[in-house]
């Protein structure tokens, strides 16, 4: 299986929109009367998660390594 790399990252851009807005509604549920997070803490906490997504994935890989 190959991955297109520029297909997926041009189709997470055109969706940043949308994933603000989805990380606005789900922390006005959680905090309401708190002020929304700004564009700068959105993006931190997607870092964050596409961090902690990776290390996992590469956790999981080093404990599973390919059958040569």
């Amino acid at each position: 299986m190959t991955l297109d790399t520029a297909a997926l990252i041009n189709t997470a851009i055109a969706n940043l929109p949308a994933i603000f807005a989805w990380i606005r509604s789900a922390h006005a549920q959680a905090a309401p009367g708190a002020p929304p997070p700004t564009d700068a803490e959105v993006i931190a906490a997607l870092q964050a998660a596409v961090a902690s997504s990776i290390a996992k994935d590469d956790a999981w890989l080093a404990a599973h390594p390919p059958e040569l």
